[in-house]
């Protein structure tokens, strides 16, 4: 490690194609007048794609500074359109799991791969703008009227046991699924559902992910199966082990256990394992809760999760109000609004928007507005005591 308290870092693009065109390239002040997809920042030290660390004696990735790798990965993400349906393993599924992989000598990039690491992936995040989403399981209920509300999923079989369902919907002959969403989508395709619909979510998914043969992938099926949430900026939701879950649409700050495990139920051109997805979901049907973050001091506002890896703060400084605190682990900070300083003893790091940076551990900082706001996201190690469970989601 060098020896300076804190330094300056560049974030790993991940050019996937559902990411937007303008608010990473306009965050990092890059060009893209090409309109190439900027899906992902990762600021993290996963060998997939670390961080840079830029210091007085050159650029060195982040992996290769550190002693051991960031137990973290923190991400600004932006979806122009839906990401798959998905779920993470938990540690010992994913540890199971990636050596089954090795041992059978399937390469780290196949395709066919399920895990690129023995993580589990644990992950709360934070909207930035309006954010749309689907979250766990509704309840049967609720399951139950979407099915009257269309009854064409009635050939689902009655929403009474939500493994049971979600299975037949995952197993399905591939002519019985066409025979369902054929007939409903051309239906929506006529009544034009609104936004916080259900329906409005797999009629875009139908056009997003059309399958070469003329088919219907059956991730649509999720869309009326699980929560649809709308956050507002500011309001977030933690997705644990064997949660069902999809971006939709908007632009987050996402922290998670440092790994790259995604098990996919559809809406993708990825490789989808039914069975392996199957045996990791969690089959509870509920009202997600929506984090909103909790004031620790007049500058700093923690999104509390039950995640041992992480946790999530924003900071907001202002003229006359900075941010002290001392490092407890390895800390890296993102600035998304304004221009800052980022100072510890002699050591000063400049943050304008989009940059990154980096402390140490065990070492005392102070964060400066430099003119008017600024408004960054910090990744760092929970701090709270033993006994003291993390603060419950607003429902």
């Amino acid at each position: 490690m060098p020896i300076e308290p804190l330094f300056a870092l560049r974030g790993a693009v991940q050019h996937y194609g559902w990411g937007g065109y303008d608010f990473l390239p306009t965050l990092l002040n890059i060009d893209n007048s090409a309109r190439r997809p900027f899906a992902e920042l990762w600021i993290g030290s996963h060998p997939k794609a670390p961080a840079t660390a830029l210091l007085a004696e050159g650029e060195r990735p982040l992996n290769e500074l550190l002693a051991e790798p960031l137990p973290y990965l923190l991400k600004v993400l932006d979806a122009r359109q839906m990401l798959s349906i998905q779920a993470h393993p938990d540690k010992a599924q994913a540890e199971a799991g990636f050596a089954r992989e090795n041992a059978a000598g399937i390469p780290l990039s196949a395709p066919e791969r399920n895990y690129k690491d023995a993580n589990h992936k644990p992950e709360v995040h934070v909207a930035i703008t309006g954010f749309w989403m689907l979250h766990g399981f509704r309840t049967l209920h609720d399951i139950a009227a979407q099915f009257l509300l269309h009854p064409e999923l009635a050939a689902l079989g009655a929403p009474t046991d939500l493994r049971e369902l979600y299975t037949t919907a995952m197993t399905l002959p591939q002519a019985q699924v066409d025979a369902i969403l054929n007939p409903l989508l051309a239906r929506l395709e006529w009544e034009h559902p609104p936004k916080d619909s259900p329906a409005y979510w797999a009629l875009r998914a139908a056009r997003h992910f059309p399958r070469p043969d003329g088919s219907r992938d059956r991730g649509i099926f999720s869309c009326f199966l699980l929560n649809l949430v709308r956050l507002q900026p500011g309001e977030g939701t933690y997705q644990p082990a064997g949660v069902l879950h999809a971006y939709l649409e908007g632009v987050n700050v996402e922290l998670m256990a440092n790994s790259d495990n995604v098990l996919r139920g559809g809406l993708t051109p990825k490789h989808v394992d039914v069975p392996e997805l199957l045996r990791t979901l969690s089959f509870e049907g509920g009202t997600p809760g929506i984090l909103a973050g909790e004031d620790v001091s007049a500058t700093e506002s923690v999104y509390r999760t039950p995640a041992e890896e992480f946790e999530l703060s924003r900071i907001a400084v202002g003229p006359g109000t900075p941010h002290t605190a001392m490092s407890q682990g390895p800390e890296a900070f993102i600035t998304l609004a304004g221009q800052a300083t980022l100072l510890s003893g002699a050591h000063t790091v400049a943050l304008a928007r989009g940059s990154i940076a980096f402390v140490q551990p065990a070492h005392a900082y102070r964060i400066e507005a430099a003119g008017a706001a600024a408004v960054l996201y910090k990744a760092a190690l929970p701090v709270r005591p033993s006994s003291a469970p993390p603060a419950p989601a607003r429902p």
